[in-house]
């Protein structure tokens, strides 16, 4: 359980410092780019350095004003099987009722 903490906290980091670039190649300061949040310069300071307490909520304002808010979809996304998938689709009946053969 510790190496998945030790996950956590760097990919939440990495969230972070995408962020602070993305924030500066806006040539915005946190505090500006904190009010179009909604949130405090230090409440946007805690995201930048990959707090584990920021709302999911911030982070997808976060990326509706930066213009990625589509790349959510990605994440969130099902994953999708391809063995799953065509076994899937192999089992299904091709028609439902009708007469059979041989019957009258």
């Amino acid at each position: 359980m510790i190496n998945q903490d030790v996950n956590q906290e760097s990919l939440l980091q990495q969230l972070g410092e995408r962020l602070k670039e993305a924030r500066l190649a806006r040539n915005e300061s946190q505090e500006l780019f904190a009010q179009r949040l909604g949130i405090t310069r230090q409440s946007y300071s805690k995201m930048e350095k990959g707090s584990p307490q920021t709302p999911i909520g911030n982070w997808l304002a976060a990326s509706s004003i930066l213009g990625r808010l589509r790349s959510w979809q990605d994440v969130l996304a099902e994953q999708q099987d391809l063995f799953a998938q065509f076994e899937k689709k192999s089992g299904q009946r091709l028609r439902a009722g009708g007469r059979r053969k041989g019957k009258r």
